[in-house]
């Protein structure tokens, strides 16, 4: 309780940092332009310039290493707009969809787009669920939210298909049931797309999806996702838009599909909610899938590093919090504080380190990185097999532990400093007892410090 601005920042329980660092800092002065985002900047002085350790229960502070500016160019801030024309709907239970408050906050708050959830398990007497306090919840967080228990009470079974006649519907079915809901929602000559996603389906911006989604004509039947980015769950489950990255269609499909939903419950080939609406939109309309590019389900699990550290252009991410761990929101604050389109891109400085913005800072073996192919992604999650190269193509291999040193992002905020004005703080953690050692050292802190 030592109130030290300069590291009360660290001492938040959250972080969970060990007692003793060793903290770098750089004070980042961003600069506004056209860049290369494909490209890897290069900037020849080194980032981390030097170490000091700081023990955070004392109040004697040490002489902090100095804030040395940092310029790197980057694009603007995405344009304020209004997504009025929106619907995104999910089905999940009631503590999964609290619990993702924070997530959703972070791309719906203050945009005017609606999120429509079905609660599977809002009926369940023994919990005393409070639909109202959760919306409002939601509203506090600037989010629009509408929430209601399941209409369907009662599963409707294939054909064929024999069981309990009082067995309520699956959640995958509340998944397919949101094409009714979301319809029932719109609103003539304004909503254009109705977007059906998991609980951890995140975007990181609404903007550049909104671009994306207006290079395709709404007036007519469409049916926007994109595919697994593992081969093997396309062999299991099918061609379709995976529900994990986001799917879109336009009001004029949804308006074929929604007056036969239970028909097509009936008629389905597979249980998956997913592959139910495929089966659907094939049915009801002539509508085929387009894939749009920088949608992600993220069928992979273990260390997603190598997917974030290619720099790639995400419109959405998925299995966050599950498959994978990942601070999403956190991550991708940078691109609504900072520089719009410079969430992961990379800058290189000097001969050995590598920033992913918003992911890691990772500093490799002397003399390795002019080796390393970094257009190739790395394969560092489980099994990474040839089934990923249809979404990533061919994959390096995972460098090993002594070859690469990571600093994760552990949080980010923006706040205000005196004597600095209104500051973005980045706080990356290497933490040497949660990779891999036995005995736990003191974390390794670089902070990053934009200018705003």
């Amino acid at each position: 309780m030592c109130n030290v601005p300069e590291i009360e920042f660290l001492r938040r329980p959250e972080l969970g940092l060990t007692t003793n660092i060793l903290y770098t800092r750089r004070c980042v002065k961003p600069t506004s332009g056209k860049s290369d985002r494909s490209a890897i900047a290069n900037i020849t002085r080194p980032l981390i310039t030097g170490k000091t350790s700081v023990n955070l229960s004392d109040c004697a502070l040490p002489e902090l290493p100095p804030c040395d500016d940092l310029p790197m160019q980057v694009s603007p801030v995405y344009p304020s707009k209004q997504h009025p024309h929106l619907i995104f709907g999910v089905a999940s239970t009631y503590d999964r969809i609290r619990d993702s408050l924070p997530a959703f906050s972070h791309w719906l708050s203050g945009t005017g787009a609606k999120l429509i959830g079905i609660i599977a398990d809002a009926d369940d007497r023994r919990s005393h669920y409070n639909l109202t306090k959760l919306e409002e919840d939601y509203k506090a967080a600037g989010v629009l939210a509408t929430f209601t228990g399941p209409k369907m009470k009662k599963r409707i079974f294939r054909q064929g298909q024999k069981g309990e006649p009082t067995a309520p519907p699956p959640m995958e079915h509340h998944h397919f049931l949101l094409v009714r809901e979301l319809l029932d929602q719109a609103t003539p000559g304004v909503t254009q797309w109705l977007g059906i996603l998991d609980d951890d389906t995140f975007f990181p911006s609404l903007f550049p999806l909104d671009a994306e989604l207006a290079r395709h004509d709404h007036t007519t039947p469409l049916w926007l996702g994109a595919l697994s980015d593992d081969f093997q769950s396309i062999r299991n489950w099918g061609y379709m838009a995976y529900g994990g990255a986001g799917v879109f269609i336009s009001v004029p499909l949804a308006e074929r599909v929604a007056p036969n939903s239970e028909r097509c419950l009936r008629e389905a080939t597979t249980e998956t909610g997913d592959g139910i609406l495929r089966d659907c939109i094939y049915s009801q309309s002539r509508a085929v899938l387009t894939v749009v590019p920088g949608l992600y389900q993220h069928d992979f699990r273990g260390d997603p590093s190598g997917f974030f550290e290619s720099a790639p252009h995400v419109l959405s991410l998925h299995h966050w919090k599950s498959w994978y761990r990942a601070p999403v929101a956190a991550m991708a604050r940078v691109a609504t504080a900072v520089c719009g389109d410079c969430f992961l891109q990379r800058w290189r400085f000097g001969d050995d380190t590598l920033l992913a913005n918003g992911y890691s800072i990772a500093v490799y073996r002397k003399g390795l990185l002019d080796k390393l192919d970094l257009t190739r992604v790395e394969g560092t999650w489980q099994h990474p097999t040839r089934d990923f190269d249809i979404a990533y193509g061919t994959l390096r291999e995972k460098l090993e532990r002594k070859d690469k040193k990571s600093y994760l992002l552990k949080d980010a905020v923006v706040e205000d400093v005196e004597g600095e004005g209104r500051v973005f703080r980045q706080i990356y953690v290497h933490s040497i007892g949660e990779a891999w050692e036995d005995a736990r050292g003191p974390d390794e802190v670089i902070e990053l410090v934009w200018e705003l």
